[in-house]
């Protein structure tokens, strides 16, 4: 059992098991296959696990969004830019904001739903919602209905959750005039500065100095160790004409599909109204089946069934249009739902019906024409899409397999990549850090660190890359780390000297002005000091950057002058190690000009969003110190389960 579950867990086993659900993936019998956890958990979050195959998902579906938006993006940005770590982060939140609006009491009906998946445009033909065209469009996407359900149900109660404090704050117009008034102010100075790269070229280093650096910080002139890397990429386009589908294969294969949608109880489709009784804090199981038999009294003594929904039903969504959830096919409503609608009659109302959303009473107001199969000839170039991928994900099943075995068996590269028709490649000189693609990921990496084939020259494990590709590597060369010679590292010592030195006399001048200032020296008085030039700066903005960031900030953060005077001298250092004197000499308030009505309207709701969003981080904030959060982080590597 040990060893079933070792191969199921490589890469040969997630292939094999692919394609033992592909069929049934093909065939429309996506109910089984659920996508979800597995993996390591990674954090606890108020008793829900999660885990490191959700991250790594995420992770791939980031980073894949950030390449079709830029397709030029260097691979190791990316991966460095999104980070698992940053992406656990990130569901922790998510987690946490819907644990609290669960237990706020929040729901989103799987009614409501239903009709949402019904307006994507992404899942409808010829402007109306498909079945089929919503079944292929989520198998694409590795996902199946009841997930896609479940996760958008989950998204729909976490933004209820959001927009309860984003959309329902507000501003006043006393509060538009504070922030127009601070917002944009706008302040003058007058500033001298002593810049450091200036300074720099005032200063000398002999050949001497230069010589005794190299000598005494060797370890800081030491030319990184370099490999190169011989590699063999199984992709899955290198099978895609390997393949042949027949007209006579893609025929069968619609037979098949034809006779379960024949055979399929949801092949008819009803136009269906409801009236449901919710099960919520305020009423328990029994209490809504009293109300909901209430309502069945109330049609059988008359009132139509609009009426009843009207009077009766807590969907929001379908109350005041007569209970209509429009025309539904089998699986788009809950399974007791679907059950009451297949046996009902039109006109009839049904018997009480329990979902987990509460108690329905449901009605068939028209049955539609069953469903009919698409022509094969308007079928065709989708199935035969479906078979060519299968028998070339099976093809590379097959030498996923056989490589796996075989980097075990040989010990060179080349013989397993003949094994499987497969072509060693040998990059050029290049140090771990900056591998090329496709070898550019951290699995790769992380395989290049290890001992058996950093130090003891063995093949690596096949690793699992993106987009379905499966590769092994293995060092063909090794360059040890070495020094660098002297007459290349010349100029960055003589500049690193030099550098030194003017940060000693800024360090020594910092000083020199902090006390004079200390005593009530003016600016004047400084700049003699640093042998520089008062200048002037006028209608600084909040968040300007000139003279520098540093300074701007600093002005804004400063007390206003009294009327006719300047302000106090402030000493700061800028980023780039500079020194700046400055003082405030005039301070303009901003809101002037009044706004018309439509701007004020604007800005009103403007500020507001921007309230909304500062208090809903704070809400964040609080759930994540109150709230029941472990975090393993260290389970994000992919080997930490062997480890422990």
């Amino acid at each position: 059992m040990q060893e079933f579950r070792r191969f199921v867990r490589g890469p040969v086993g997630k292939v094999l098991l692919a394609l033992i659900i592909l069929p049934f993936v093909i065939s429309g019998f996506y109910g089984y296959f659920v996508g979800g956890g597995g993996g390591d958990t990674v954090a606890e979050v108020e008793g829900t696990s999660i885990t490191r195959n959700q991250v790594n998902q995420r992770v791939e579906r980031v980073r894949d969004m950030l390449r079709q938006q830029s397709p030029n993006i260097n691979p190791a940005m990316l991966d460095s830019f999104v980070r698992p770590e940053m992406v656990l982060d990130g569901l922790v939140d998510e987690q946490l904001i819907l644990s609290a609006a669960e237990k706020a009491g929040l729901v989103y009906s799987e009614e409501q739903v239903g009709r949402e998946i019904t307006g994507v445009e992404l899942f409808q033909e010829n402007g109306n919602f498909s079945r089929d065209r919503f079944e292929r469009e989520l198998r694409m996407r590795g996902m199946s209905p009841q997930g896609y359900i479940r996760g958008m149900r989950q998204d729909m109660v976490k933004e209820q959750f959001r927009a309860g404090f984003m959309a329902t704050d507000f501003a006043l117009p006393a509060e538009l005039n504070e922030q127009r008034r601070l917002g944009e102010q706008v302040r003058d100075i007058r500033y001298v500065q002593l810049d450091l790269n200036a300074l720099r070229q005032t200063f000398t280093v002999s050949d001497e100095e230069v010589q005794a650096y190299y000598a005494d910080n060797q370890d800081e002139f030491m030319r990184p160790e370099e490999f190169r890397i011989a590699y063999v990429v199984l992709s899955p386009s290198d099978y895609a004409d390997k393949v042949t589908v027949t007209d006579e294969d893609v025929a069968a294969e619609y037979e098949v599909r034809k006779a379960i949608m024949e055979d399929s109880a949801g092949n008819t489709a009803r136009h269906v109204a409801h009236i449901m009784i919710a099960v919520d804090g305020d009423r328990d199981l029994e209490e809504a089946q009293q109300r909901a038999a209430e309502a069945a009294a109330a049609i059988e003594g008359g009132m139509s069934f609009a009426d009843a929904a009207a009077k009766y039903s807590d969907d929001p969504g379908s109350a005041d249009a007569g209970g209509d959830l429009g025309v539904v096919s089998k699986g788009a409503l809950p399974e007791e739902m679907d059950e009451a609608i297949a046996d009902l009659q039109p006109d009839v109302v049904s018997a009480p019906v329990i979902t987990d959303s509460g108690v329905h009473l449901i009605k068939v107001t028209d049955v539609a024409e069953k469903r009919e199969m698409a022509p094969l000839s308007q079928l065709a170039s989708q199935i035969r899409s479906d078979l060519e991928q299968a028998r070339a994900e099976a093809l590379l099943a097959e030498d996923v397999a056989a490589l796996e075995d075989s980097l075990y068996e040989h010990g060179d590269l080349q013989t397993p990549a003949e094994e499987v028709n497969a072509e060693v490649q040998t990059t050029d000189w290049v140090q771990l850090s900056s591998l090329p693609a496709p070898l550019a990921n951290p699995q790769v990496l992380q395989a290049l660190s290890t001992e058996e084939v950093r130090r003891e020259g063995h093949n690596s494990e096949l690793i699992e890359g993106g987009q379905g590709q499966y590769l092994a590597v293995r060092i063909a060369e090794e360059k040890p780390a070495e020094p660098m010679p002297l007459e290349e590292v010349t100029f960055a010592i003589r500049e690193r000297l030099k550098g030194d030195m003017a940060a000693d006399k800024v360090q020594t001048l910092f000083q020199q002005a902090e006390a004079s200032i200390a005593e009530g020296s003016d600016l004047d008085a400084v700049a003699a000091l640093f042998e520089a030039e008062v200048e002037e700066q006028g209608g600084l903005q909040r968040g300007g950057a000139e003279p520098s960031m540093e300074v701007v900030n600093g002005a804004f953060a400063q007390p206003r002058p009294a009327d006719g005077g300047t302000g106090e001298v402030i000493l700061t250092r800028t980023g780039n190690g500079s020194l700046v004197a400055y003082q405030i000499t005039r301070v303009e308030d901003g809101n002037a000009e009044p706004l018309s009505e439509a701007q004020q309207t604007v800005a009103l709701r403007e500020l507001g969003n921007v309230e909304g969003q500062r208090n809903f981080r704070q809400v964040v904030a609080m759930l994540r110190e109150e709230g029941d959060v472990e975090l393993f982080p260290s389970r994000l590597s992919p080997n930490a389960g062997d480890a422990q």
